[in-house]
């Protein structure tokens, strides 16, 4: 029953935000990994950061994945549809464990996301908005609860591509006030704006970290 209708609720909520997907993005360059196994890398989270999800069709989240993976996080690849993601790899595991997960997707995929992780006591920690330019540049506005302005503030230094400043940044957040304030004045907010190397112009992506409600660090043994 559960399994339903939670089956269900994603559909129907990712046929709500269907409209808001990009349009006219690059084909897909990679399907889903075969290699299922949670990650347990903590990088500098203070609870293991179990999968970062990245949509192919973007050149920056492929950037942002290389990022990660590099610190040895398992990379969940989606070209587009994020479904096969939530059903094999985070609806299993939450049901578990309320692991870590951080992403640079579509606004539509983390709308999905953030709707469902709610059941299993997941709420987003830190969220950015990257918006490509006419120009070709990239305006970020990142935000965190108003509590950890050290999480956004300073973050991305324009010296190396912004996909891995904002991978880095979320692997620097190691206590996250989780379900940061919905009221904008409860937040803390920090603009940047970085050139492209590309020519073509970037289109809108958000990174974001999903963590458990109450949050708590391992215990060691």
């Amino acid at each position: 029953m559960h399994d339903n209708l939670s089956r269900r609720r994603f559909v129907a909520t990712g046929l709500s935000v269907s409209a808001a997907a990009s349009v006219g993005a690059a084909a897909s360059v990679s399907g889903i990994p075969s290699n299922h196994a949670p990650a347990n890398c903590t990088i500098g989270l203070q609870y293991p950061l179990h999968l970062a999800l990245i949509d192919t069709r973007f050149p920056a989240a492929k950037v942002f994945g290389r990022t990660m993976g590099l610190r040895g996080v398992t990379l969940a690849r989606y070209d587009g549809d994020v479904t096969p993601i939530w059903f094999h790899k985070l609806d299993p595991v939450w049901r578990q464990h309320p692991l870590a997960v951080a992403g640079l997707t579509t606004e539509g995929a983390l709308f999905c996301l953030e709707q469902m992780a709610w059941d299993y006591g997941m709420r987003v920690a830190y969220r950015g908005f990257h918006h490509g330019l006419p120009d070709g540049g990239v305006q970020h506005l990142l935000e965190s609860s108003a509590r950890r302005p050290q999480d956004v503030k300073g973050r991305i230094s324009g010296l190396q591509p912004w996909p891995e400043d904002v991978a880095e940044l979320i692997a620097r957040i190691d206590e996250p006030t989780t379900a940061f304030p919905s009221d904008p004045q409860g937040r803390s907010q920090a603009n940047y704006r970085t050139r492209s190397r590309s020519t073509a112009t970037e289109p809108h992506l958000v990174s974001w970290l999903i963590a458990p409600k109450n949050w708590r660090s391992p215990a060691v043994a």
